[in-house]
């Protein structure tokens, strides 16, 4: 651990250890972290911090813990707490910004005080409380660490990699020139699916962030010596060409093909270059790697939208007094026009919810519908489900999919930005954002809101529902907020007419389209 990690950093992790200790917790948690790193007074992550106008005092009140703070040399309650899942996530998170912008990295305050914020909801929850913006100093770290990044001292000859050598470095241009042209070429073609069919905002943003990094370790190659070795009529690939490269037959193919055709040209750059400069070698191995996560995002993000492109309604039932009621009432809804059904039982015995998911998954076959299970990844398989649905105190996505599969849906609920984040690079395959109204069927402490429904629309094409207390006295400001898709519970289990409610429901939502669908 301390090998990749700041002296700094170090201190801050024993200082979290210490607060640790001091209230007698077998655990280190992230709160444990937020308050050791604004201990460490000097670090970069304190500094950004005070920046925004912390003010410690209001942060340790809210957090609940002493602000002058002295640790004991021996606690008498625990020597040595262990680190928190989430703690053990976010300093691994940490070790992952630092290698991004270099391969060498090592991850200081600043990259655990990025990655607590994208872990840990609570902190952000706590920072904002504490009258800072963290969309703002999201912004601050991610530039305090581009900047680190590129104020490493490089190698004296680094300016760019010298191909002088007359017998062989010829050879060696050709083999790193054609596999540059190849890397960027195959992310050009990506990147105008993602932008233009699938018009995700979120994901432009990703892959326009991989093209300017592989354009700048690009720079690290002699243009001049590039382009001179270049000898496209007598290189001898360009007159072969298999059938499978001459022909795609769907987008999927075409999407795959240039992914894989801009990961193995960056493994050609990167073993080739470690003949030269390990430095610029180890630039393109963390793009490949970033071409891997872009790949799994892109991919699922359109199989969710051919999955669900169309589905607008999205119905959840609860407990019903009778298995006939639970059935009647599905059956309105479908015949309604409700694109997904789920069922959220919470008390009944296992075998009973397992008894009643089979039920509707029946009737959701028979009408062309999804079902979705509620929390239970596990009944979910069993009953032959579409999919699961999962909170943020539930199990976390990869654990869910190992037990639903790779084809699954998996939803999540969001009630942030950050959350959004997180549950798009788990693979989340749609999203319930909310809540936007206060719920009959489900109490929140807080409302998320029709503005947080406006940054759902500005962040993610990803299929995604607006949910919390819509009815159709609030349909078309929702609508009008952004979504286009909605998530309701009561207003058609507790209409008179439940069939009619949702038919209505879906008329709104028909009237106000804007959805493009994706090719696909």
């Amino acid at each position: 651990m301390r090998e990749s990690i700041t002296a700094g950093a170090q201190r801050v992790l024993e200082g979290a250890s210490a607060r640790a200790r001091s209230r007698g917790s077998a655990v280190v948690e992230s709160i444990d972290l937020l308050a050791a790193l604004v201990d460490e007074s000097e670090s970069r992550a304190s500094t950004i911090l005070a920046e925004f106008g912390l003010e410690s005092e209001r942060l340790f009140a809210i957090l609940g813990v002493p602000v002058d703070f002295e640790p004991e040399a021996d606690s008498p309650s625990v020597s040595d707490p262990t680190h928190s899942d989430e703690l053990r996530e976010t300093i691994r998170e940490a070790t992952l910004k630092a290698r991004a912008s270099d391969r060498s990295g090592i991850a200081g305050t600043e990259h655990l005080l990025a990655a607590v914020i994208e872990i840990a909801p609570l902190i952000s929850t706590v920072l904002v409380q504490s009258g800072l913006e963290i969309e703002a100093i999201r912004s601050r770290l991610a530039e305090s660490i581009e900047i680190e990044s590129s104020s490493i001292p490089l190698p004296a000859d680094f300016s760019r990699l010298e191909l002088a050598d007359p017998t062989e470095t010829v050879d060696l241009a050709r083999i790193l020139d054609a596999s540059a042209n190849r890397a960027q070429e195959g992310l050009r073609v990506v990147e105008d699916y993602i932008r233009f069919v699938l018009n995700d905002p979120g994901l432009t943003r990703r892959v326009k962030d991989v093209r300017s990094r592989l354009a700048a370790a690009l720079r690290g190659l002699d243009d001049d010596d590039r382009i001179a070795a270049r000898d496209v009529d007598g290189d001898v690939g360009t007159h072969i060409m298999t059938n499978t490269e001459r022909f795609r037959s769907n987008t999927r193919e075409l999407l795959t093909a240039n992914f894989k055709r801009s990961a193995e040209a960056l493994r050609s750059l990167e073993e080739y270059a470690k003949l030269v400069d390990e430095w610029l070698s180890g630039r393109f191995e963390i793009l490949r790697y970033d071409v891997y996560t872009l790949e799994k995002l892109t991919l699922t993000a359109a199989r969710s939208v051919q999955t669900l492109g169309t589905a607008k309604l999205y119905f959840l039932i609860g407990e019903t007094p009778t298995l006939g009621d639970l059935t009647w009432l599905v059956g309105e809804a479908l015949a309604g026009g409700v694109d997904v059904v789920q069922l959220r039982l919470k008390s009944p015995p296992d075998r009973v919810v397992l008894e009643r998911a089979r039920e509707i998954r029946l009737m959701t076959a028979a009408s062309g519908a999804k079902f979705i299970l509620n929390d239970r990844p596990d009944l979910a398989r069993l009953a032959s489900a579409d999919g699961v649905h999962l909170g943020q105190d539930d199990v976390r996505p990869r654990d869910a999919r190992r037990i639903v599969g790779p084809q699954a849906l998996l939803g999540v609920s969001t009630h942030d930005a950050e959350q959004i984040e997180r549950a798009v690079l788990d693979g989340a395959g749609y999203l319930g954002v909310g809540p936007v109204f206060p719920s009959g069927t489900k109490e929140f402490e807080s409302l998320a809101g029709l503005e947080f429904v406006r940054r759902a629309a500005e962040t993610t094409t990803i299929p995604w529902f607006a949910i919390g207390g819509i009815n159709l006295t609030n349909v078309d400001r929702v609508i009008e907020a952004g979504a286009t898709r909605i998530a309701v519970g009561q207003a058609i289990s507790a209409a008179e007419h439940p069939r009619a409610a949702a038919r209505e429901l879906r008329d709104r939502l028909e009237s106000h389209d804007t959805t493009m669908n994706a090719i696909f």
